[in-house]
């Protein structure tokens, strides 16, 4: 066996798997690492870190369990440790009171921000790459993400490329060959977003197609994505 063949032992796609593990892996041990710290956990994290995202800053528990994929039951546990410390607080709607939405808190906010430092060490690592080499990681995330949505393993990703107000490639020849419905502007790979608010589910392609067709389908639209 030649030395290159040694090498290759380990095929491409499980070379990118080991990659993308080790970068979890340092996500979460230091998470961990602050959690003996600080006294918030990662999971807590999680939740301060979405509830920071949303435009009032507040969700129903049922859409923090499905957004964070975790059981109802675990969801409810951590919100009630942050509400005890209190970083969040619960009401019930006045409409129906058997849901109940979960309020960040002025303290939870500032306590979410501190916590959550590692966007901010990865978007340093990420400053190592060329610009044309951020870009065709986004475009790789956009498509690996929305893999994992269609096999069911993560919960709806509010990216372009699944929203109703996402029109792929209608400005052909262009460096932002893309349209946006909602803010009715072009804008090229470089833009996608991966969690934007004003994401709107795009409709099914139609029920004569089957579930594999329909993924298929689905995909579509990122299959033309370069870094170009």
């Amino acid at each position: 066996m030649t030395a290159l063949m040694k090498i290759d032992q380990e095929s491409l796609p499980d070379r990118l798997v080991t990659g993308l593990s080790k970068i979890g892996l340092a996500m979460k041990s230091r998470a961990w690492r602050r959690k003996g710290r600080q006294g918030i956990g990662p999971l807590q994290i999680q939740v301060l870190t979405f509830l920071r995202s949303r435009p009032n800053h507040s969700a129903t528990v049922s859409t923090i369990a499905r957004e964070l994929s975790v059981k109802l039951p675990t969801a409810s546990e951590v919100i009630r440790t942050l509400e005890h410390k209190r970083l969040v607080r619960r009401r019930r709607r006045e409409i129906d009171n058997r849901v109940v939405t979960v309020h960040l808190t002025s303290l939870g906010a500032k306590a979410g921000h501190v916590e959550n430092r590692w966007p901010e060490i990865l978007a340093s690592a990420t400053e190592n790459l060329s610009v044309q080499e951020q870009i065709a990681l986004l475009a790789a995330l956009v498509k690996l993400i929305r893999a994992l949505q269609l096999q069911g393993e993560i919960p709806v990703a509010r990216m372009c490329i699944s929203c109703e107000h996402f029109r792929p490639h209608v400005y052909v020849g262009s460096d932002q060959p893309h349209h946006c419905g909602f803010y009715n502007v072009a804008f090229g790979d470089q833009s996608f977003r991966l969690d934007c608010p004003e994401y709107v589910e795009a409709p099914a392609e139609g029920p004569s197609n089957n579930a594999d067709s329909h993924k298929t389908g689905s995909m579509a639209p990122i299959q033309g994505l370069t870094a170009g």
